[in-house]
């Protein structure tokens, strides 16, 4: 199941806002492995993304850890094939930032890249700091 929502170039991230609507943002997607023992492949039920630490999505995930996933297109249209995957998030910073960041840079490559100087250097240069500062982290329910 993990190994199928990482191979996703786009996946829907749903989000829930306090009084409880749904929230859809499309998001790039890595798969998240370390050596655990909760698999016989050292492998765990882990996807994260980055994302900026002031944005929506970030604010409605501290205050509802509860999210879905679904494969979708790069507008975020959910691919009819798809099925959900429930998880719960959180955010990371630091070091656990910057291992999703390279994840997300060896998948995407030179997207990944024109997207950083698109948007960053702009962002930037607005005083508005980094387009993506911390990550997400989603652990998937079995």
């Amino acid at each position: 199941m993990t190994d199928d929502l990482a191979d996703e170039r786009y996946v829907c991230l749903t989000t829930w806002t306090t009084d409880g609507r749904p929230k859809y943002t499309p998001v790039w997607i890595v798969g998240l492995a370390e050596p655990t023992a909760d698999g016989p492949d050292g492998s765990t039920n882990r996807v994260g993304f980055t994302t900026g630490s002031r944005s929506w999505k970030v604010r409605r995930i501290l205050n509802n850890s509860t999210v879905e996933l679904r494969a979708c297109d790069s507008e975020g249209v959910v691919l009819p094939e798809s099925s959900p995957v429930s998880g719960t998030a959180c955010i990371v910073h630091s070091s656990k930032f910057r291992t999703v960041r390279r994840a997300i840079r060896r998948k995407y490559g030179l997207e990944d890249l024109k997207v950083s100087l698109q948007f960053g250097i702009p962002a930037r240069l607005r005083g508005r700091g980094p387009i993506s500062d911390c990550a997400v982290v989603v652990t998937l329910a079995d």
